[in-house]
């Protein structure tokens, strides 16, 4: 009972439909944004040669808010691009070529050789599992309120 009670508080419940949907929303929305913001262009960070480490700067100078602003970005899509190469190989290869390189979903299917059903399942669970990943830098989650909560398990 105590393990439950310390995994309750560890991974707290979700609304999985409102969480995709913010993750949706980061990727369609926010990341050009990011992008745009960073005056890097999407086939700069699409690049296999993108820099998911960074440079570590973390200095400021006479102009700060420009710099934080450009560093903030900048530092957004390097943890965007590094949190999506360690996911599991099915999930990095959804994100990465749906939502970075604006693969279709038929091209998609045929790359990891699902049918559309599966597809979708996996795409779902590469966003909750994006979400999970990015909450040290930002929390994409929707939490279920203790009122509402039920027994059931998340999916992924």
């Amino acid at each position: 009972m105590e393990a439950v009670y310390i995994v309750g508080l560890l991974l707290p419940d979700i609304d999985e439909e409102k969480t995709i949907k913010n993750v949706k929303n980061y990727f369609e929305h926010e990341f050009p944004r990011l992008i745009a913001q960073s005056h890097m262009s999407l086939t700069y960070v699409q690049s296999p040669s993108f820099d998911c480490i960074g440079s570590g700067i973390n200095t400021r100078n006479t102009q700060e808010d420009k710099i934080v602003g450009k560093l903030g970005a900048k530092e957004y899509i390097q943890i965007t691009m590094k949190l999506i190469s360690n996911c599991p190989h099915d999930y990095m290869v959804i994100l990465k070529n749906y939502y970075i390189h604006n693969m279709t979903n038929i091209d998609l299917q045929e790359l990891l050789g699902y049918g559309q059903t599966r597809c979708n399942e996996l795409k779902n669970m590469a966003l909750l599992y994006f979400a999970d990943a990015f909450i040290d830098y930002y929390d994409l989650h929707v939490y279920i309120p203790e009122n509402k909560k039920s027994d059931v398990m998340p999916t992924y």
